[in-house]
This record gives structure tokens, sequence and C-alpha cells, in this order.
């Protein structure tokens, strides 16, 4: 039976691992230390599980919710080196964490190469399913942020924004985005200041990402198209992902991913504003006269980064302060990176035990 995760909390809570967020890097260090008989405690400052695979939950007319991937929509096995990560794909596909998705890809501008069928693994009924199959036994604390950090006699003290103590820990995993990461790394104020690399990526792309719905089926040659316009960086039919079901009066629907650099133009522009825009912009590319419903939209950070020059680290372990870093951005980029990067911060803090 899976556990529910705790809103708020009366007092501080004492652990070995605090781990900051939620996501799949952190959903997935957890998992690893705690079948190590190591005690942790997630602290995530959204609703629930995923991060950027989370879901958008959206309510009908007649009182019931679907749910939509407006992030991470996928892991490609093909894309894996981590001889362990491809073990635990495996394992988690066997168990029914993730299924299989057969997939046509395209370009949007159609140059360079035909269409292909692609096969790759996503969660179901939504990509954090997986976040909560393999995590929903560790201790979780959700809706609440971590501000600053203050190390004391040894102990890690993690303070939301009133400055009250949200937990005790002899160590810390920090598994936001870079930005944000050395922004809480700044507030330790220790003797020895903790420093990231200035080789690491600095900041996370921004992005706009819609749903958008039909009420007749489209006809489209691919299922997923990326590359090759001005504004579209991804458009994904959603409803060809396995086990996702959606009203009846909604026939297809799609998630529509900015261009970087689109966003970046536009970051003034409210996400409904610029929803209508890339909706525009997809139908008027594929001549679709069908006038689609925009079911939701969002503002982000998306998991591509600004790097100053290649990085071979995929973690960050800072021994004496026994704090560390992980992340899509320290790992390659995308879901595969983070949980390549939790997978290779897991072994480094083991080999330090």
């Amino acid at each position: 039976m899976l556990s529910t995760p705790t809103a708020v909390s009366t007092k501080a809570i004492t652990t070995e691992v605090a781990i900051i967020g939620a996501g799949s890097a952190g959903c997935l260090i957890a998992n690893l230390l705690d079948k190590d008989g190591i005690d942790c405690l997630l602290i995530e400052k959204s609703r629930g599980m995923g991060g950027r695979c989370s879901r958008r939950r959206i309510s009908t007319d007649h009182d019931a919710h679907y749910a939509i991937d407006l992030g991470g929509s996928d892991i490609s096995p093909k894309q894996v080196t981590n001889l362990l990560l491809k073990k635990m794909l495996d394992t988690w596909r066997d168990a029914g964490y993730l299924s299989q998705w057969v997939q046509n890809t395209s370009r949007f501008d159609h140059q360079c190469e035909a269409n292909k069928t692609v096969s790759t693994l996503c969660g179901a009924p939504s990509m954090n399913s997986w976040h909560s199959n393999i995590a929903s036994h560790i201790n979780t604390l959700i809706q609440i942020r971590v501000c600053s950090l203050k190390k004391a006699d040894g102990y890690w003290h993690l303070l939301d924004e009133k400055n009250h103590i949200i937990a005790v820990s002899k160590k810390i995993v920090i598994t936001a985005p870079p930005e944000q990461t050395r922004a809480l790394l700044d507030t330790a104020q220790l003797l020895d200041p903790i420093s990231l690399p200035d080789t690491l990526p600095q900041e996370s792309l921004p992005q706009y990402v819609c749903a958008i719905g039909f009420a007749h089926p489209q006809i489209m040659d691919a299922d997923v198209y990326q590359s090759g316009h001005i504004s579209l960086h991804k458009a994904i039919r959603e409803n060809s992902k396995p086990g996702r079901a959606y009203p009846t009066d909604l026939k297809e629907v799609w998630v529509l991913q900015s261009t970087y650099e689109w966003a970046q133009e536009l970051c003034h522009m409210d996400s409904n504003t610029a929803a209508t825009k890339l909706a525009d912009a997809f139908c008027k590319h594929f001549g679709i006269e069908d006038k689609p419903i925009v079911l939701t939209s969002h503002y982000w950070r998306m998991a591509k980064y600004k790097t100053v020059m290649p990085n071979t680290a995929q973690y960050f372990w800072d021994e004496e302060n026994k704090i560390g870093c992980i992340g899509d951005w320290l790992g390659g980029g995308g879901t595969t990176g983070a949980l390549t990067s939790a997978i290779t911060l897991h072994q480094a803090m083991l080999d330090s035990i």
C-alpha cells in the first residue's frame, strides 16, 4: 500500500540523509539509500513527487479529473550508458512501473531523415507513477520549501522561509536546478564556503509548455515532432502513450514545448497567452483547421543549460561537509541524466562510509 506524503510537520525531523527535491534524481537516490538501510527524508516544495516529470491534473465539467504529462515525456534505453541503470530499467519495466511506448517520430521540417519508429519507456498512467512506485515508502514532506542551510555541532539544519527548522540531518543531497542549488549553498555561511566549479552549468533555460485538445482525431504522420521550427521545440501526441485516459469529448491531446530562444524572447508573457500562440503555430504548420482547446499551460525552466565547457562530473560531493548535488544538469541532461547522476553519487557516498 502506498504511503501518503506529509504536507506539514509539527517539529523538526531528524534523519541520516535529507534529500531536497522529489524529482527523478531525488526519488532514485532515496530508494537506493533506503535499500542500504540508511534513513532518508525527502523534502519537496510541490504537491507531490515527479519534479520535471510531474503531471498536471485537470478537472472536467462533470467533477472528474484526468492528468497530462507536461514535463519529461519518456526514457530512452538506447541513450543509457550506465550499466546499473540499464538493469534498473529492465527491472522497473518487468514490475510494471514503466511501459513500452512505440512512437513514430519526425522533424517539423521533415528534413535530414524520414520518419522513424522509436521504442522508449514511460510511466503509466503518468510519468510520475514511476516516482511513487519506487519512493512512496520513503518519509516525505511535501509543499515545504527549504530556504536556507545551517551547520551546527556537526549536523545540518534545514530551515524554511520563517527560519524554522524543518529537519536535522548528518548529510544533505540537493537535487534542485543549478541556479537554485547555488543559491541554497550560498546560505550555508561556512568558514570555507561550498563552491561549485564554474565549469558546471550556471542556469537552466526557460520554456513554455502547454497541452491542447481536439474534438476530432488529427491525421498526422508522427506521434512526436522535434526540431526544425522557430517556436516549437517538441510536439507530443499524448494519447499515443500507453495507459492514458481522457474525457470522451477529447479525441486527441498534444503537448507542445517551446524552443528556449522563443521563450527567452517572450519571457514576460503569461503562460496562457504563450499557449495560444504555440497552438496557433502548431495548427498553422500542419494545416489543421479544427480549433484546439488549451487545456493547461506553464512556464518553467527546462532540463537544458548554458554550459561553460564540457562536464565530466555526474555529481558533486563535499566529503568534509557531507553535502552533495545531483540532477539532470550534472548527469548529461534529461531524465536519463538525472537518474545517472543519482546512481553515481549513491556509489560515492557508499565508498566514503
